[in-house]
């Protein structure tokens, strides 16, 4: 006589991976939605906190201008980019939803948003590189001479060689995100599309003993 089933629970995997693309989905979808109130917050990212931090008004203001002619090439693809921000958002949200309430089709929606988050990731990465170069261009000599100014130099340092460190600090905020977004996708892509996610919806359950 077989003994009855107790109702499956489920797996702290599943669990901790939808929350984290709660979060994901909800900081993309406030990020999306600052954005179209307010497209310099997308161009000025990448001294943003400098310019923030700056007592030089002169300093200040050359950053500004730096960023105003960042949104004046980028100002309708910023814009672009935060809309598919906000389907790409809505669309993990509702991947989420389906996968707490145990919806069959969670995991194939969990898949799709694996997908979908890599083509997003890395369709938007040229032309954040792009700003981040153009900001660069001006921003990192700028942002030297700031230092040196201050006599936060690195001892050795020469202004060339900080100026171009500055360069790559700035570009690279782009491509390392970009990078840690795909990572994230394959990682949820390669937990529902393996057998511990197939587990999860019954798609690998092992035949029972005589049947």
């Amino acid at each position: 006589m077989t003994q009855p089933q107790a109702p499956r629970q489920r797996p702290t995997w599943v669990t901790l991976m939808a929350a984290m693309m709660l979060l994901y989905g909800g900081m993309t979808l406030v990020s999306a939605l600052f954005t179209l109130r307010e497209p310099r917050a997308a161009a000025v990212v990448a001294i943003e906190n400098v310019a923030q931090s700056s007592t030089q008004p002169e300093l200040q203001q050359k950053l500004d201008r730096i960023n105003e002619v960042i949104l004046a090439h980028y100002r309708s693809t910023i814009r672009t980019g935060a809309l598919i921000s906000i389907c790409v958002a809505l669309y993990t949200l509702y991947a989420v939803a389906a996968i707490l309430s145990r919806d069959r089709h969670g995991r194939l929606l969990a898949l799709g948003v694996g997908g979908v988050g890599i083509v997003y990731e890395l369709g938007g990465l040229p032309y954040g590189v792009a700003m981040a170069r153009l900001a660069a261009i001006d921003g990192a000599p700028l942002l030297a001479k700031a230092f040196i100014d201050s006599g936060k130099q690195p001892p050795g340092t020469n202004p060339g060689e900080l100026a171009a460190k500055l360069h790559t600090a700035i570009v690279a905020p782009p491509i390392v995100a970009a990078l840690l977004g795909v990572g994230w996708c394959l990682a949820m892509m390669v937990y529902f599309g393996g057998r511990r996610g197939r587990a999860v919806y019954g798609l690998d359950v092992p035949p029972t003993a005589g049947g």
